[in-house]
């Protein structure tokens, strides 16, 4: 158990890789429902061309087909750009940032994992708005001073319609409020070149920064999609891409045994393929990361959620849960549920705050097990608890482990994931990159508003 003297402040670690532990995804741990180390094994040649295909598609920096993962390596050339617009932006109280998934998600996921709680001095409030809700954007509307609220629209295509309609209230409210200042409080991040916000950015002189075309949404935080809002949030931008360079240098091997991101995947496809592991659980015991859950889920279920070329869907469901708050509500149904999950925990080393558990005589005789104890033991031991239950009920499991929770150790766990994914994609046999079941939502929504559908 991870254990501190009273009252003495963790050391810094930054810089420090996260960990991965696999063992428990193996049969040697958790009997018929893992998976031999010899189906592995015999999968290499698989995992190689894989692993080669990737390489290949990743040639062309952001022109590339998989651009997305060089995001490390060509983000740095626009942070100067990105820099500055942020510095415009902590200029104002409050700053609103319009998106839906993946162009909120990621930013979202951020701000909330390196906040700690403690809101930073001299930066801005972030509002995100993503779902369409009349009642919630009404009460923020009647919360914010227009003299001291920026708006920063975000849509890759430039016309997705849920970030369309809050914009233009919003832009409504800017102009009836501020007048012909109303330009100065508003931000684009869209397409270089084309779609109804690049065409208002040129013909009103907005602030725009790009997005680059062969990114997709739920792969663009590193982009300025959510580098933006982050560095007005005084998030170390620059560290969450030092990360994603460390991840990616370390996941540049073809073997799964020295890749962590091809053994995950590799892992995830044949415990589904070959042990129908139909559900996928990611449980950080990190409060902090509840919505890092909700972005994995939106890049894992959109990437993999397809049919192959047989006709068999790809993909595990991705569910988000986290710990220990869903011991209380869901581990009942984990543990005498059918047995097709596997689980990957998330766990931490240090935090940045020691909080000890005070205890009086009678407390203490109450609680004999927390004398000398801090709140972060007690989540420590419910999580090793969780854990060894999981295992003993044969569902296979695995354990990343954050040294400290800072920029550069998300920017590892952001690329590890990603990379996982499009890893996991191949894998399948399909484009882990479009999202061609969405897209049929999408115009069948136009079509309702157009009074065009048929149906109900």
């Amino acid at each position: 158990m991870h254990t501190e003297h009273k009252n003495k402040s963790p050391a810094p670690l930054s810089g420090k890789a996260l960990r991965i532990d696999t063992s428990a995804m193996y049969t040697g741990a958790v009997g018929a429902g893992g998976l031999p180390r010899a189906e592995l094994d015999g999968l290499a040649g698989e995992l190689a061309r894989v692993h080669e295909l990737v390489t290949r598609r990743r040639q062309g920096g952001l022109d590339a087909e998989y651009a997305s993962l060089n995001l490390h390596e060509e983000l740095p050339k626009s942070l100067t750009a990105i820099e500055a617009e942020a510095a415009r932006l902590r200029a104002f109280a409050d700053v609103v940032v319009i998106g839906i998934g993946g162009s909120n998600l990621g930013a979202m996921a951020v701000l909330q994992a390196l906040a700690h709680g403690d809101r930073k001095p001299d930066t801005p409030r972030l509002h995100f708005l993503d779902n369409i809700d009349p009642d919630f954007l009404h009460d923020l509307l009647a919360r914010l001073d227009s003299a001291r609220t920026a708006v920063v629209a975000i849509s890759k295509s430039g016309g997705t319609v849920e970030t369309a309609v809050q914009y233009l209230v919003l832009r409504d409210w800017l102009r009836r409020t501020r007048g012909p200042s109303a330009r100065d409080h508003q931000w684009i991040v869209t397409d270089p070149q084309q779609g109804w916000l690049r065409a208002l950015a040129r013909d009103e002189g907005l602030a725009a920064l790009p997005v680059p075309p062969r990114v997709g949404g739920r792969y663009s935080v590193l982009t300025a999609v959510g580098l933006l809002p982050l560095a007005a949030a005084g998030v170390d931008i620059r560290g969450l891409l030092e990360g994603a360079t460390a991840s990616a240098a370390r996941c540049d091997a073809p073997q799964a045994g020295t890749n962590p991101a091809l053994e995950m995947a590799a892992l995830y496809f044949l415990l589904h393929t070959r042990r129908n592991k139909r559900v996928s659980v990611l449980m950080p015991y990190i409060h902090s990361l509840r919505l890092f859950g909700d972005w994995y889920r939106q890049l894992w279920a959109e990437s993999l959620g397809k049919r192959r070329a047989d006709g068999t869907p790809a993909g595990t469901l991705p569910v988000p849960a986290l710990g220990a708050v869903d011991q209380h509500s869901q581990l009942q149904m984990y543990l005498e549920s059918p047995r097709d999950l596997m689980f990957a925990f998330i766990a931490l080393d240090a935090w940045a705050h020691r909080i000890d558990v005070p205890l009086d005589d009678a407390s203490r005789a109450a609680f004999p097990f927390l004398d000398g104890r801090a709140l972060h033991d007690v989540l420590d031991a419910e999580f090793r608890a969780t854990r060894q239950v999981i295992t003993d009920y044969g569902h296979p499991n695995l354990t990343i482990t954050l040294p400290q929770l800072d920029a550069h150790v998300l920017g590892q766990l952001i690329d590890l994931y990603q990379r996982a994914t499009i890893y996991a994609g191949l894998l399948y046999g399909i484009d882990p990159l479009d999202q061609p079941a969405v897209e049929s939502g999408k115009r069948l929504a136009i079509a309702h508003l157009r009074g065009e559908a048929k149906g109900p």
